[in-house]
């Protein structure tokens, strides 16, 4: 491993040590390898959607309150159209307003604080269901996801859009 190696020059012993750092790199190849094979390179990421839920039996349903929730329709060249509420075939025609994304935040925060001291307890809370046209990119959804994660909506869920909410956002 290390050895002195001892040079006479003029009479004066002159010892020069000589350290041998093969076991050295040795090890530090052990140890990288030994890392390298425990530790995760990267999480997988993933982000969480509340997908709706699909009951056995027809007698089951999600609870969407109607006062309480607002749908959003993300359509071609960014749009959004929403209307508050959920669609009801029985009423008549509901109106669906077009907007950009900074005024989608001033809508869903009012629609929040409009709700928050409501007499039930399981209608204080704002319901957001997206429902994308074909028009609609991938960036728009996520931004609407984002969306919800800021304004720390809890129930929202991504849905079909029907064929009335289809014919409502072409026009």
């Amino acid at each position: 491993m290390a050895e002195l190696q001892v040079s006479r020059k003029g009479g004066k012993a002159r010892a020069t040590p000589r350290i041998d750092l093969t076991p050295m790199v040795d090890l530090g190849f052990l140890l990288i390898t030994f890392f390298m094979m425990t530790t995760r390179m990267s999480e997988p990421k993933a982000l969480d959607i509340s997908m709706p839920y699909k009951p056995a039996n027809e007698h089951e349903v999600t609870a969407f309150y109607a006062s309480s929730a607002i749908t959003l329709i993300p359509a071609g060249d960014h749009k959004v159209y929403y209307y508050e509420g959920l669609l009801d075939p029985a009423l008549p025609m509901q109106s669906l307003q077009s907007t950009d994304e900074p005024a989608l935040r001033r809508i869903l925060q009012s629609k929040q604080q409009q709700i928050a001291n409501r007499a039930n307890v399981k209608e204080r809370q704002l319901q957001v269901l997206i429902k994308p046209t074909e028009d609609a990119t991938l960036n728009d959804i996520v931004s609407l996801l984002d969306e919800m994660q800021l304004l720390r909506v809890t129930y929202y869920a991504i849905t079909d859009i029907t064929t009335e909410e289809r014919r409502l956002a072409s026009r």
